[in-house]
């Protein structure tokens, strides 16, 4: 399986309208590597570019191949490749078929706004960024992996193994992220801000907004990983909104209880 971020531009054509209104979407695909790359299955989020818009710009739907790249003519379901979205010449007349998953279009509804890609180290170097052309980019497994972490606002660090070389040269750590509901983080959050109005963490009181201009926050899991069994459920109330700061925090405090250490330590309990 591969992943993927397609790109699209507002100056080309009308992205929001087609996310909004349909999750069966058809992407172009110029490159013949990438053609026979693609397969059934893989995994695709959908970049809006900032173009002349002054909205914020960044990750804002995420869903599947469902059918691998053809020609226009031969696609299962021509109705969905809406072409009158297009403002200019299309890009390719080979499309894929992709079945989204969520579509959050601004930053209330979960938006991955640009910048927090750029303060990675590792995802600002990515062609997406640093490429003014291209609408398909191939993900490595650690661009993905960081990049899904983003798309749930949760980022579990459970420091493992680790392989170590001459510390003169490099060292290679190996993290674990576990892999959360994004739906169920979504929905704690809108919880949280139609409950107080605003995101922000519910430990420390930090918000994004006023410093940096977006709304961000991350999804903790209050009861510790390690207890939760098989096929338990788990529920929005189950979700703390948090900082990162208080969420790398939480992930440090050696107890049975660290959500409440952490909630302890700020006064509030």
């Amino acid at each position: 399986m591969t992943d993927w971020i397609f790109r699209g531009n507002r100056e080309d054509f009308d992205i929001d309208a087609y996310l909004k209104g349909f999750d069966y979407i058809y992407w172009a695909v110029k490159h013949q590597k990438h053609q026979d790359e693609m397969q059934v299955g893989d995994r695709v989020f959908i970049w809006r570019s900032k173009g002349k818009s002054k909205d914020p710009y960044g990750l804002v739907a995420y869903g599947k191949i469902i059918e691998a790249p053809v020609n226009k003519s031969e696609v299962l379901h021509p109705e969905f490749l809406l072409e009158e979205y297009w403002e200019k010449r299309e890009v390719s007349e080979t499309k894929v078929g992709i079945k989204i998953e969520e579509t959050r279009l601004d930053i209330e509804k979960g938006l991955v706004e640009s910048g927090l890609l750029l303060r990675d180290n590792e995802l600002s170097k990515m062609q997406l960024l640093t490429a003014r052309q291209g609408t398909n980019f191939r993900l490595s497994s650690s661009e993905f992996t960081k990049i899904w972490s983003l798309w749930c606002g949760e980022i579990v660090d459970l420091e493992g193994d680790e392989y170590e070389t001459d510390e003169s040269k490099t060292r290679l750590r190996t993290h674990k992220v576990r892999e959360r509901d994004s739906l169920l983080v979504k929905k704690a959050k809108d919880r949280f801000v139609k409950e107080h109005g605003a995101l922000f963490c519910e430990v420390c009181g930090y918000d994004f907004l006023p410093k940096y201009g977006f709304s961000y926050a991350e999804a903790h899991h209050k009861k510790p990983l390690n207890k939760i069994k098989a096929g338990e459920k788990t529920k929005e109330s189950d979700l703390a909104i948090v900082c990162a700061n208080c969420h790398r925090a939480v992930h440090r405090i050696e107890s049975d209880d660290p959500w409440s250490d952490l909630l302890n330590i700020h006064g509030k309990l």
